[in-house]
């Protein structure tokens, strides 16, 4: 109940501030306080390591659930880069849509278009994360990144932050609330609800500087420091399914 009161106050805060005209340092503000406030209603408690950026850059992450969202969101306030699904979700897609998220349609006939949107989100300031894996797993690997998700910044100015989300998780086993292989999203909702408590480790790695690179190297690079970060193994494992909350 707390949870869904709490989504109601985001949908009448995104409203108030469109009203508003509020500036970007008041909805940032506003938006970083309730992704705080949602994931300590949820039991989520987090810690952050490292240097959090001040250039605007291209935050990539391990992506293990659909709560690497409001953790990265309540450190950074960046823009997402999404499949375009989610923007069709109930009220969800609504608030993403009003916050500023990117959504890519399946397939790579808009990756210039997208490419192109978030490098004028970096020019205006704005951080962008992005998940190179492209799909969820259970924490126990990293997939290959993705190269194409950093032409955006590939031999510019904007640097590429790697972000390690270390949940908790049993030694050489999964990560309790991750959202994978076909786990539907109320039931993983309510295990985590279900927890006394989820804690979290966000390490901000030292960020790569793009100028002179290309997207390969960023992408290998930005994966090995996340991987090494995790202490989890170098190769993944064959390629599985891909999961719906891919982004």
């Amino acid at each position: 109940m707390r949870i869904l009161l709490h989504m109601l106050a985001g949908v009448w805060l995104t409203w108030r501030m469109t009203r508003r005209g509020d500036d970007f340092a008041q909805r940032s503000r506003i938006r970083r306080a309730w992704y705080d406030r949602a994931l300590w209603i949820a039991g989520v408690r987090f810690c952050v390591h490292g240097r959090v950026p001040e250039r605007p850059s291209l935050v990539v992450a391990n992506h293990v659930s659909w709560l690497d969202i409001p953790l990265i969101g309540a450190v950074v306030d960046p823009c997402f880069l999404s499949k375009a699904e989610i923007a069709r979700w109930p009220v969800i897609g609504w608030l993403a849509r009003r916050h500023d998220t990117r959504f890519i349609e399946r397939g790579g006939h808009q990756a210039a278009a997208h490419v192109e949107a978030m490098r004028e989100g970096l020019e205006d300031g704005r951080h962008f994360v992005v998940f190179p894996e492209g799909t969820t797993s259970r924490g126990e690997y990293v997939r290959r990144f993705h190269p194409r998700l950093f032409a955006a910044v590939a031999g510019r100015e904007h640097p590429v932050q790697p972000v390690a989300l270390a949940y908790e998780r049993p030694e050489q086993g999964p990560v309790p609330v991750s959202y994978a292989e076909g786990d539907h999203l109320i039931a993983n909702v309510w295990r985590l609800l279900g927890r006394r408590e989820t804690r979290v480790d966000l390490h901000f790695l030292p960020a790569l500087e793009a100028t002179g690179a290309d997207r390969r190297a960023l992408a290998d690079g930005a994966r090995e420091a996340i991987v090494t970060a995790l202490a989890l193994p170098a190769d993944p494992p064959p390629s599985g399914r891909r999961t719906p909350l891919a982004s």
